[in-house]
């Protein structure tokens, strides 16, 4: 998936479920699991997959730092 797919897909989610979403990949292990529940109210069709996503981007810290850029960069140009 390139950076423009991911901005893309990202760029779906509601403001505060981006917002979430950052939180919880930038918090330690035992923090994201906790914080990871609350993204279950952000329903948009995928909301079942939320664990899944998370669960893989933290055994996997290479893609979870580029989302979390690609969330940081979404929120910058929505900002201005």
């Amino acid at each position: 998936m390139t950076d423009r797919d991911l901005r893309a897909l990202l760029a779906t989610l509601d403001p505060k479920a981006r917002d979430t979403f950052r939180r919880v990949l930038i918090h330690d292990q035992a923090n994201r699991d906790a914080i990871a529940l609350r993204l279950m109210r952000y329903r948009d069709g995928r909301g079942d997959d939320w664990a899944d996503i998370i669960d893989m981007l933290t055994m996997h810290p290479e893609p979870r730092r580029r989302v979390v850029r690609v969330l940081g960069e979404i929120d910058a140009s929505e900002s201005h």
